[in-house]
């Protein structure tokens, strides 16, 4: 059955800069996790709109270290590409300041093996892309020029060491639009295309495009520049469109995935909790510059104007996430804030178990936090606890939501005396509620966090069946709200004080009917 329509974003809730590259008959997808572990995101799909998340890649210190990254920083824009035989996914950690390529082989089983040792790049810039032409290899990147001001920038570097050997050259400065950053290099037909990121990551982001018949430049740019934008179409439902990657599909047809964001818009305001979005959209070409989906960046694709791509594609399916633990090992779509919790997890008879640490929410450290992307404006997130399998002394633990260390909030549980106070916890700059909201004779089994457009409930469930909870404003864990759009909502289970021990049987997300928003 021929697909005559999809839905944007193909990968929802935060997987920004997407790049993607097709080896035999699968595409390979890798995104930014900023200071989220493990970091650089895979996933897998041989259809384009239905993708398998695989474990992430940078799992070891030697990769990325992400221990000193403060919120926001991290993983910055990945890029990935297949050549002679070999992955190399490109990005920089900004914690570490460092560029570096990350080097994979396809087993015998279907599954990509990572080089534990990184190859670095001395570069003083960002988004580096990595393009491979007659034994040469060339590294596009946002470079840092004088008094703040970026540029486009290339080097060759030898592929082994990642040691310069020609520039650093400037490409482009863009078209005037600010902080121009994420380039990808394709070459099609006689031309180089250089693609960019302007106007900043938020409501002036667009995509931009040059070309020219040598790699080393001049670039000309599109007289139709910014070739894909939603800037000045504020009624569209996606909005942010910027940091694009052209790639073919297994039928020789072009696309593009960029990023986006779907905003809430409450009361003539809007803002964005899930974070930017991983979009998909079908390019033809006219006078040898590629057109996008039309020049509109919609939410819903008309695949009956591209019945080529339509081929590519099958029905695509919005998987919920259900973990019920029955394998030993940790699903890919959980992560921490910047390094492992091997030592404070394990997962055993169909449940796992967290142990606390003395880092909180606030700390630029690694507290016990286990959590999932909000992937929809409604939606829910319930965790089962065992509550004969709790040890609760001295500390607390709870369901937590954050989008960065100073934007959080919990509902937790502390024990006093031979009873257990409920605790209401928001942080919204240097804003802090901490209050007991009830008293309970029983800990909960059940703790869920209820998101909507405008706000963010958390209820707590006991034996008896009592139930407590809490509201408070979704905008305050917005991108909007913290001044940075890297990041998205995060929310899973947490656990405060070395002495604390949580067992959940179960989590599960998934998405609710629409708020009617007045």
């Amino acid at each position: 059955m021929t697909v005559t329509q999809y839905s944007n974003p193909i990968l929802r809730g935060m997987y920004p800069d997407p790049s993607i590259v097709r080896v035999d008959n699968y595409y390979y997808m890798v995104n930014s996790t900023f200071e989220y572990y493990p970091g650089i995101a895979l996933s897998r799909s041989s259809d384009l709109l239905n993708w398998e998340q695989l474990p992430s890649i940078a799992s070891k210190h030697s990769q990325a270290n992400l221990t000193g990254s403060k919120s926001n920083e991290g993983i910055f824009a990945v890029c990935i590409r297949y050549h002679a035989g070999s992955f190399y996914v490109i990005t920089t950690n900004f914690a570490e300041f460092k560029t570096f390529i990350i080097t994979g082989k396809l087993n015998t089983n279907g599954a990509i093996v990572w080089s534990d040792k990184r190859i670095n790049i001395d570069i003083n810039g960002i988004d580096p892309d990595i393009f491979f032409e007659n034994d040469h290899t060339f590294v596009q990147y946002t470079g840092y020029l004088k008094q703040g001001t970026k540029a486009l920038q290339q080097v060759e570097i030898d592929l082994k060491t990642g040691k310069i050997l020609v520039g650093p050259k400037v490409l482009t400065a863009g078209t005037g639009g600010r902080d121009v950053e994420g380039p990808h290099i394709i070459k099609n037909k006689d031309y180089y295309y250089l693609l960019a990121a302007e106007g900043g990551t938020g409501l002036g982001h667009m995509i931009t495009i040059f070309r020219s018949k040598s790699i080393w430049g001049p670039f000309e740019g599109c007289p139709i520049n910014p070739i894909f934008t939603n800037r000045d179409r504020a009624d569209e439902p996606i909005q942010n469109i910027g940091h694009g990657d052209l790639f073919k599909d297994v039928n020789g047809n072009w696309w593009l995935v960029c990023l986006g964001t779907r905003p809430a818009n409450v009361n003539f305001k809007t803002f964005t909790n899930t974070g930017r979005e991983t979009l998909l959209y079908p390019v033809q070409w006219d006078n040898d510059w590629p057109i996008i989906n039309n020049g509109v960046p919609t939410q819903t694709v008309d695949l009956t104007k591209f019945p080529k791509h339509a081929l590519a594609v099958k029905e695509q399916s919005i998987h919920e996430f259900n973990d019920n633990f029955k394998t030993p090992v940790l699903k890919p779509q959980w992560v921490s804030l910047r390094d492992s919790l091997t030592d404070r997890i394990s997962i055993n008879n169909e449940s796992l178990t967290l142990t606390g640490s003395d880092a909180d929410l606030t700390s630029i450290e690694t507290p016990s936090f286990l959590g999932i992307r909000q992937s929809e404006q409604n939606e829910e997130f319930v965790v089962t606890i065992d509550p004969e399998q709790v040890k609760l002394t001295t500390g607390q633990f709870g369901l937590a939501l954050t989008i960065d260390n100073r934007h959080f909030a919990s509902l937790t549980i502390k024990k006093n005396k031979n009873q257990y106070e409920i605790i209401e916890h928001i942080q919204v700059f240097d804003l802090v509620v901490d209050k007991v909201i009830a008293k309970s004779d029983n800990l909960p089994t059940t703790i869920k966090i209820i998101n909507h457009p405008t706000s963010k409930e958390f209820i707590m469930k006991t034996i008896d069946k009592q139930e407590f909870s809490f509201k408070t404003s979704a905008m305050h864990f917005s991108n909007e709200a913290i001044g940075a759009l890297n990041t998205g909502d995060m929310f899973g289970i947490y656990a405060l004080g070395n002495d604390t021990k949580v067992t959940i049987t179960s989590a599960k997300r998934s998405t609710l009917e629409e708020e009617n928003i007045q």
